[in-house]
């Protein structure tokens, strides 16, 4: 929890308006949907002021932390009580059915007698909105229903957010293996208390070996913009070794419905980022690694794919000390690129060059 706990806490989803603001939370396994706004904090005291200062610098680190610990104080005995900590003993395993359809509490923050006051309600993802990845697998595009972005368009902070879904034809789905949510359970090696509120990432097949990374679906379609260019990536035949990327293995989908996809997985890749590895490697070693990246990026411009957000961080180095390219969801990052450079094939270049400064291998870009 963000207020000196050592139980576990994740954002799921922040939604704000100009008056309004929506906030979706992991703790200790339990999800909270809080809905606060300048209408409800009307009255005595200064919680309007409070709540408007907050509203306009949520994007301030430190701001947000202050107003995590200011919203989410009234719920502290309720949160306690519904869903203790769950550290010490042997910790049950957690599916990704379990943790995306987990108890869900919802609630609207008001001002009462200058105090803020938590009003409990009756969670309905139709009216409080779900955090969860949902992506609906349509058999045509005639059926698909509406966008995902005239969706999002209908939200409406004056009340709750509406849930938005993407939707993708079934046909442009990749030829892999479909497994349910249930059927697959966070592997935990090494993970904290404080880590047990996260989005799964390591998970294997229930009463098998297999293990994957797991990638939820997103509201900026990044997911299915990096399934389709890993599908790209292995139809093109031509990617084998020396040439390695992100392999897609499996779509998970949601037990109550197989028409709604949850996620893909990829293969696991044992090993680090190139982030991580850099500092204790030897020049050699770096000049190989770009090598590496390099040549698999030049394959990549060749086929008419680009890689995106192209930095250390989404480089693997595996077990074999090899670089493997990773994340095709698009994005970018702003200290490397300018915006309108994102998937661009200069883009990626320029992200290179980035890699190499860090490297210490060129003086600078």
């Amino acid at each position: 929890m963000p207020w000196e706990s050592p139980d576990s806490f994740c954002m799921l989803d922040l939604l704000a308006s100009d008056h309004a603001i929506e906030y979706a939370f992991m703790y200790n396994g339990t999800r909270f949907h809080i809905f606060t706004s300048a209408e409800k904090l009307l009255g005595a005291g200064n919680l309007l002021q409070d709540f408007n200062k907050f509203l306009s610098h949520l994007d301030d680190p430190d701001i947000m932390f202050q107003f995590e610990e200011w919203v989410l104080a009234p719920l502290d005995d309720f949160m306690r009580k519904v869903a203790p900590s769950q550290g010490g003993g042997t910790r049950k395993p957690i599916t990704l059915l379990d943790y995306f359809a987990p108890p869900t509490y919802a609630f609207t923050i008001v001002n009462k007698a200058g105090t803020l006051f938590a009003v409990q309600e009756d969670y309905n993802a139709q009216i409080h909105g779900d955090s969860s990845p949902r992506t609906r697998i349509s058999d045509s595009l005639s059926d698909s229903g509406p966008t995902a972005h005239e969706l999002a368009g209908d939200a409406n902070l004056d009340g709750y957010n509406m849930p938005s879904q993407d939707f993708v034809c079934r046909s442009s789905l990749p030829p892999v293996r479909h497994i349910l949510a249930s059927e697959l359970e966070r592997v935990d090696d090494g993970l904290s208390d404080e880590q047990m509120s996260d989005v799964p990432r390591k998970v294997r097949r229930v009463g098998t070996d297999d293990v994957f990374f797991f990638k939820a679906g997103s509201k900026d379609h990044g997911h299915l913009r990096e399934m389709e260019l890993l599908s790209q990536i292995n139809r093109s035949g031509n990617f084998s070794s020396p040439f390695q990327t992100s392999t897609l293995v499996g779509i998970v989908v949601w037990d109550d419905s197989k028409t709604s996809l949850m996620g893909f997985l990829l293969e696991y890749i044992e090993g680090e980022t190139l982030a991580s590895r850099m500092d204790g490697a030897s020049m050699e070693t770096k000049k190989k690694w770009v090598r590496q990246v390099e040549s698999t990026l030049k394959r990549l411009h060749e086929v008419d794919i680009i890689w995106g957000d192209v930095k250390a961080d989404n480089v693997m180095i595996n077990k074999n000390g090899d670089a493997v390219l990773i994340d095709f969801g698009g994005g970018y990052t702003p200290a490397y690129i300018k915006q309108e450079l994102q998937q661009t094939v200069q883009g990626d270049l320029i992200g290179l060059d980035h890699i190499k400064v860090a490297l210490g291998l060129t003086d600078g870009i």
